[in-house]
């Protein structure tokens, strides 16, 4: 049985894909969404959803393409994102491919931990626990390196990308997980963060590591 707040984030993974010409309708839907769930988050959606809807479906191709092929403003993929080049990116891929794999979801021409994929496998995978830990520890981590990538771009994937740091926030900043803090950030960190000597990778699909 699948979360409804799990739902709601496969959604807004479709807007993060190549677009298609069901893209303005994704749109619209994700907008009732935020206005219903996440209504104080919604004006951080605006700039997109009024931007990219006005846009032609060739001009939002060439716009994807752009942002993210062309001139590469940000990496989606959440292994790159927070490990680098470092061997744990490989291991994490790993990982995240048997996830994809188990729950049947189908990844077309992009990695497993590609996040608007993470994004579908979230409402799949059979334990919540572990969906939610990936949330709080990994993707809201990652959202934010793209977030700080993009800082100062009027790029309308700025604005979405804020959207879902601030619904991920919304649902999961509050958990008691800690989150992967990559060993060039690790300066000052406290001993909980992965980055600082605890290693998600052997953590996660075994057990969760609570807060006191």
């Amino acid at each position: 049985m699948m979360e409804p707040v799990f739902e709601t984030y496969r959604s807004l993974a479709s807007l993060l894909d190549y677009p298609t010409n069901d893209t303005a309708s994704q749109i619209n839907l994700v907008a009732g969404i935020l206005s219903r769930e996440y209504p104080e988050i919604f004006s951080e959606y605006t700039p997109f959803a009024e931007g990219y809807r006005a846009l032609a479906s060739w001009e939002r191709e060439e716009y994807f393409v752009r942002t993210f092929e062309v001139e590469s403003l940000v990496s989606m993929d959440l292994g790159y994102l927070r490990f680098g080049e470092e061997y744990k990116r490989g291991a994490f891929l790993a990982m995240m491919q048997v996830e994809q794999q188990k729950a049947g979801n189908p990844l077309g021409h992009e990695l497993a931990d590609h996040l608007p994929n993470v994004l579908r496998l979230l409402p799949l995978m059979g334990d919540h626990n572990l969906a939610k830990e990936l949330c709080s520890s990994l993707i809201i981590p990652a959202i934010w390196e793209i977030l700080k990538k993009m800082e100062g771009s009027n790029n309308l994937f700025l604005s979405l990308f804020r959207t879902l740091h601030g619904m991920m926030m919304k649902d999961f900043g509050e958990l008691p997980y800690d989150r992967f803090i990559p060993a060039g950030d690790a300066a000052g960190c406290t001993p909980e963060g992965y980055g600082c000597g605890f290693d998600f990778l052997d953590e996660i699909g075994k057990t969760k590591k609570e807060l006191v």
